[in-house]
């Protein structure tokens, strides 16, 4: 069953990369503004690179981020 993964509000994304260190096949760093990013393959929209859905086997790399993200703005939820 897929998920959803949410980086929001994505503006206060202090850009320490702890995200994309523990799950790297998710996340990633944008080269534009330096903040995290939902990686292209798993977005739902290809404008929105905070949102992205993603296959079950990786829920506990996704919520792991998530549960280490110092600012709390990754989220993980049902599809």
């Amino acid at each position: 069953m897929p998920f959803k993964v949410k980086i929001e509000p994505r503006d206060t994304c202090i850009s320490d990369m702890v995200c994309v260190s523990i799950c790297g096949e998710i996340f990633e760093m944008s080269d534009e503004d330096g903040k995290s990013q939902i990686k292209a393959e798993f977005r739902t929209d290809a404008n929105n690179v905070a949102e992205g859905v993603v296959p079950d086997d990786l829920k506990d790399c996704a919520q792991e981020a998530a549960d280490s993200c110092p600012v709390n703005i990754i989220h993980v939820e049902p599809a």
